[in-house]
């Protein structure tokens, strides 16, 4: 887990712009940057996550950002930098796209190519990850660089708010719920991605295969605790064929069936070894995450996991004394 904050009120007003930049720069990316009044900048900043993807809000005063083709040729992380505007008014470029950017307005950015930016004061929250987390190729998210990306209602809006909840919560969700909260983003994040660019008919065919396989995955994630769930239900929501869906999902080496019951099983095999769910039965956690019958799963997860459930949970458990005290503290 990496957490890390930053402020410019304990530095000395002269340090505070250059601080803030070599921060940036090696949060996110290189850039140049330039400010109006570095003798009067403010700028607090938050960054956690894990290695691979992190979640990172800031309050900054006004300031300009490029990237230029030479920075981008003497370092790239090949990351996206997905920025949500909180406050503030932001203008960002990439290639021959320039938008304008208010509060609610989502955008994508690639470190692989130059862009600008300017921002007024104000605060932002986003995404950094690994171009590879997509399951898109670059040439197919090019479209979608530096556009404003619906955030009002829809999948967006979800995904503003599941970004706000995680990196406004403070302490209040543990490491390991703080990360599932980035992965839920990050699916949200594909979802909308693969809807724009299938509303944009930008794709050839075999892009637009992985498009669905990323929208039927994200939507199979966030049904799995509905018992009614199917290949059936799953082929409706998209308006396809059982056996399209079967297609689509045979080409990443799966069935439908066959992942609904691995994701369930794995959501139940984390919820097993959380000490902070021990108050909930086996039966209670099977049901939260699909299965009706209690039989019906113990079977399942022996034959995935080798023990039954509840031998599984109490080998996970940390012993009696271990656990009063961690209640008492």
């Amino acid at each position: 887990m990496i957490e890390a904050s930053f402020t410019t009120e304990s530095l000395p007003p002269e340090d505070r712009f250059a601080c803030w930049h070599e921060l940036a720069s090696r949060v996110v990316v290189p850039t140049h940057v330039r400010c109006d009044d570095e003798a009067g900048f403010r700028a607090t900043s938050l960054t956690r996550g894990s290695h691979t993807l992190q979640g990172t809000t800031s309050t900054v005063r006004s300031f300009h950002a490029e990237r230029t083709q030479k920075l981008v040729r003497k370092s790239d992380p090949e990351q996206y930098v997905l920025d949500i505007t909180r406050t503030g008014v932001s203008a960002v470029g990439q290639g021959s796209q320039e938008t304008l950017l208010r509060a609610g307005d989502v955008v994508l950015i690639d470190s692989s190519l130059p862009f600008r930016a300017r921002h007024t004061t104000g605060t932002h929250e986003g995404l950094v990850l690994p171009k590879s987390l997509l399951p898109f190729p670059p040439q197919d998210v090019a479209p979608l660089l530096a556009r404003r990306l619906p955030g009002s209602t829809g999948i967006g809006a979800v995904l503003i708010h599941c970004v706000h909840e995680a990196l406004s919560a403070g302490s209040r969700y543990r490491d390991i719920e703080f990360i599932r909260l980035l992965d839920t983003a990050l699916e949200l994040l594909v979802t909308l991605l693969a809807h724009e660019l299938h509303t944009l008919h930008a794709l050839p065919p075999e892009s637009h295969q992985q498009a669905l396989l990323a929208r039927v995955q994200s939507f199979i994630h966030h049904h799995l605790g509905d018992p009614e769930l199917s290949p059936q239900t799953v082929a409706d929501a998209h308006h396809i064929s059982l056996r399209h869906l079967q297609q689509v999902l045979a080409a990443a080496g799966t069935a439908p069936a066959a992942l609904i019951r691995r994701k369930r099983l794995q959501q139940c095999h984390r919820a097993l070894m959380d000490p902070g769910q021990s108050g909930r039965t086996i039966r209670t956690i099977a049901a939260r995450w699909g299965f009706a019958s209690q039989a019906h799963f113990t079977r399942l997860f022996r034959a995935a996991y080798g023990v039954p459930p509840g031998e599984f949970r109490a080998s996970h458990s940390p012993p009696a004394r271990e656990t009063a005290s961690a209640v008492r503290d």
